[in-house]
């Protein structure tokens, strides 16, 4: 059973502690985190949900999770990380870079470029059933084809406007 910190409306430790999975009250908000992969050739890492998961079962996202008690939002993009892949971050290549704020939680946007061999992660067979590299191109096309979770295109949409921004200036 996991404990998780509750929020205010404007990202405070509130100091309350709820159980995962618990209804948050109305105007406390918990944190959430996604993370966007970036390998060298400019591929994000995705994964699909395997069949067995209760929400969004067979569906496409990027890696990410909920921070739990005492978790600052690095810490929950570590914990995350580590825990669906199987690897340690490059925490050098790894930045915050947005904080969305939806009606009960805040999701923070973490973004790494780090290259590793889809061969050698070690996934949780429970939560993912495979991954992939994919470009803009070929995500678009997936989420056109509605294979990815809904809440997906609420963090692609800032990530895609950073990622272009970001490969622009790393152009210059």
């Amino acid at each position: 059973m996991e404990i998780i910190d509750l929020y205010d409306e404007n990202k405070n430790l509130t100091g309350e502690k709820i159980k995962r999975g618990e209804p948050i009250p109305e105007g406390k908000y918990k944190l959430s985190i996604h993370i966007w992969i970036v390998n060298e050739s400019g591929k994000v890492y995705i994964q699909k949900r395997a069949s067995t998961r209760k929400i969004f079962p067979s569906l496409w996202e990027n890696p990410g999770g909920g921070a739990i008690t005492g978790d600052s939002s690095k810490d929950a993009f570590e914990r995350e990380f580590c825990e669906e892949l199987g690897l340690k971050p490059e925490l050098v290549n790894a930045f915050l870079f947005k904080t969305i704020k939806r009606e009960r939680d805040f999701v923070d946007l973490w973004f790494i470029k780090q290259d590793f061999d889809i061969s050698n992660l070690n996934l949780q067979k429970e939560e993912v059933s495979e991954a992939k590299w994919a470009t803009i191109q070929q995500i678009n096309n997936m989420i056109d084809k509605g294979l990815f979770c809904p809440t997906f295109k609420e963090s692609y949409l800032p990530f895609l406007e950073f990622y272009l921004n970001f490969s622009k200036d790393k152009n210059k």
